[in-house]
C-alpha cells in the first residue's frame, strides 16, 4: 500500500498544470461521446418546446408514427407500413417541427411564395449591383470569412465583379428555396456552382482553362416588410469534401481551384491548428494513464 501510495504521489507531481488540464478536458469529451446516446434518448422524452413545436406535437405527429417502405411480393414498393418502434414514434411526436403549421401562424405581412420569388429576381440581378432599390439602406453582406459588409461597399465590389466574364459556361446551380418557419422572413437556398475559367478574372487574372466544381453551399436572405432585402449570406459550405475548392466556399474557393488562391489561412484549405494536434495527441493516451493511475490507488 506504502508503495502504492508513493506512485501515486509520483505521477501526480509528474504531470504538468498544462497535461492536467488537456487530461480533465479530453476526459470530459470521452465521457460526453459515452453518455451522447442515452442522453439524447433522455432529452427527446423530456423535452420542452416552444408553443409552435407543442402545437406539432400535440395535433400533427402524435397522429403518425414512423414509416417504411414495404416490398411487394412482385418486387415493387407499396404504401409505407407502421413502424412498431415506440421509440421512434416518440422522437417524431416530439423532436420535429411542422413547417406548414408555423408558417400558417407567421404574423410577417409577405407570404412565403413572394419572398422566394424576391429572392430570385435579386440573384438574377447580380445579387442586387444591378438594381440596388431591391437592398434596404441597412443591408448587410456577410458571408464565413467577408463581412458584414454595408450596402455601398457591397454594392462597389459586385459592380466590379462578374463571375460570367471569368466563366462564361457559368452554372450557379441555385436550388431548394424555403422560408425557414422560425425565421419567416428569411429565404434558404443552396448551390453548387460550376465553370470554367476561359476568361479574365475581376480584369487582371489571366485565365487557366480549369474548371471548378464547388461544394454545395448554404445561402439566404432576410427582408424587411417593406420587401427589401437587409441580408445575404452566402459561401456556407455544406459538405467539404464535395467538389475541388479544397473546401472552401464563395470567391475564395474558387480562387484556389483555378490556381489563385489568396496567401492566408482564411482562404486556403483547413488545416488542423497546433493546439488542436496536441489536443488530439494528448487524448490519445489519457485513457491508459487513467486506467493506469486507477489500478495504483486499488481502483478497477
Amino acid at each position: 500500500d506504502a508503495s502504492r501510495d508513493d506512485a501515486s504521489h509520483f505521477l501526480a507531481h509528474f504531470l504538468t498544470n498544462e497535461l492536467a488540464t488537456m487530461f480533465s478536458l479530453a476526459s470530459t469529451v470521452v465521457s460526453v461521446r459515452a453518455a451522447a446516446p442515452s442522453v439524447r434518448l433522455g432529452r427527446s422524452r423530456r423535452a420542452s418546446f416552444s408553443r409552435a413545436s407543442s402545437r406539432v406535437a400535440q395535433t400533427t405527429n402524435r397522429r403518425s408514427v414512423s414509416s417504411r417502405a414495404v416490398t411487394s411480393p412482385a418486387g415493387g414498393v407499396s404504401a409505407p407500413a407502421a413502424d412498431a418502434n415506440a421509440d421512434i414514434a416518440d422522437f417524431l411526436a416530439t423532436q420535429m417541427v411542422d413547417e406548414a403549421a408555423m408558417l400558417a401562424a407567421s404574423t410577417f405581412p409577405i407570404a412565403p411564395e413572394v419572398l422566394i420569388a424576391s429572392t430570385k429576381r435579386i440573384l438574377a440581378k447580380n445579387n442586387g449591383a444591378e438594381e440596388p432599390n431591391l437592398l434596404a439602406s441597412d443591408f448587410k453582406f456577410v458571408a464565413p470569412v467577408v463581412g458584414p459588409l454595408p450596402k455601398d461597399d457591397f454594392l462597389k465590389a459586385f459592380a466590379s465583379f462578374k463571375l460570367e466574364d471569368a466563366f462564361p459556361d457559368a452554372f450557379f446551380g441555385y436550388y431548394a428555396f424555403r422560408v425557414d418557419p422560425f425565421e419567416t422572413n428569411r429565404v434558404w437556398f443552396d448551390a453548387r456552382f460550376t465553370g470554367t475559367n476561359t476568361g479574365m478574372l475581376a480584369g487582371s487574372l489571366e485565365a487557366t482553362g480549369k474548371k471548378v466544381e464547388a461544394p454545395p453551399q448554404s445561402c439566404s436572405m432576410l427582408f424587411n416588410k417593406k420587401g427589401e432585402c437587409t441580408q445575404l449570406t452566402v459561401g456556407y459550405v455544406m459538405d467539404k469534401t464535395i467538389g475541388n475548392t479544397g473546401g472552401l466556399g464563395g470567391v475564395f474557393g474558387i480562387l484556389y481551384a483555378i490556381g489563385y488562391g489568396l496567401p492566408f489561412p482564411e482562404a486556403q484549405p483547413w488545416q488542423k491548428s497546433i493546439q488542436y494536434s496536441v489536443f488530439n495527441n494528448v487524448s490519445g493516451f489519457v485513457a491508459p494513464i487513467q486506467k493506469f493511475v486507477k489500478g495504483l490507488s486499488g481502483g478497477e
